[in-house]
């Protein structure tokens, strides 16, 4: 019998994706993705519980892309530049503390907040006024109901997303003051452009991991406020590349310090 925190995967879609139950109503199942930042529901008959032996390989596979990213850090440099800081707003808190270990593994300054996404736009500019972060980052999780493509009232949760981008544009109207990364899976990636993102998921309306966000983040708090961030080489070590991510010309966060 399926039941609440059981790993499943949709035996419709030969469970391609990895999905923890986080509700149940009547014979419904709403579930959120393991490593993808995907919300979805299914029949519990259209079920599978997953093998321990799968969920291994998972979890293998996110530690593989923090070694990598790790690898290519700036920690080493710590003592020769301030790196950008992070806030980082995220609607699922397992995803935000992953991120968070990343921060922490890279060397970054990170404040990790867990906000509902229909919550994000009613408290996100207090923390922004309060921490004054050079990076913002609005996720969690979403998906696209496959009908009217343009229309933002057919995604799940990036009319939220949108609002939030709004409210802090309207108080912080430099673009790159601070950055904003912005989206989860299938999330309407032209509206959260315009709304003031600069980077945002998702162009192709696909998938994107837990980790994707945070991998953007280290990228633009890690290069120059000088220069631009290199839109295509942040995005070549997320899960769907380009198809998942993309981004306004940007400069980084990091200042060197002189002394």
């Amino acid at each position: 019998m399926i039941k609440i925190g059981d790993m499943v995967g949709r035996k419709s879609y030969d469970c391609d994706i990895i999905f923890e139950v986080i509700g149940i109503d009547n014979e419904t199942a709403i579930l959120t993705g393991k490593t993808v930042r995907l919300i979805a529901d299914a029949l519990i008959d259209d079920l599978e519980l997953m093998n321990d032996e799968r969920l291994v390989r998972e979890e293998e596979n996110e530690d593989k892309v923090i070694e990598t990213i790790t690898n290519q850090s700036v920690k080493k440099n710590r003592k020769r530049y301030l790196t950008g800081k992070i806030l980082h707003i995220d609607g699922d808190g397992k995803y935000m503390q992953k991120c968070l270990d990343l921060y922490k593994k890279v060397g970054l300054y990170a404040v990790g907040i867990e906000i509902s996404e229909k919550e994000i736009p009613k408290k996100i500019l207090k923390y922004v006024k309060y921490l004054n972060p050079d990076i913002v980052i609005i996720t969690g999780h979403d998906s696209f109901n496959k009908r009217e493509l343009e229309d933002v009232s057919n995604y799940r949760n990036s009319v939220y997303f949108v609002e939030a981008i709004q409210l802090i544009r309207q108080n912080f109207p430099v673009i790159n003051q601070p950055i904003i990364i912005a989206g989860a899976c299938q999330s309407h990636f032209e509206a959260l452009v315009a709304a003031g993102a600069n980077f945002a998921s998702s162009p192709n309306r696909v998938n994107i991991k837990s980790l994707d966000p945070a991998i953007i983040a280290v990228k633009c708090s890690s290069t120059s406020i000088t220069e631009p961030v290199r839109v295509n080489e942040a995005i070549e070590k997320t899960s769907n590349k380009n198809e998942g991510i993309g981004g306004i010309v940007t400069f980084g966060t990091m200042k060197t310090l002189y002394y």
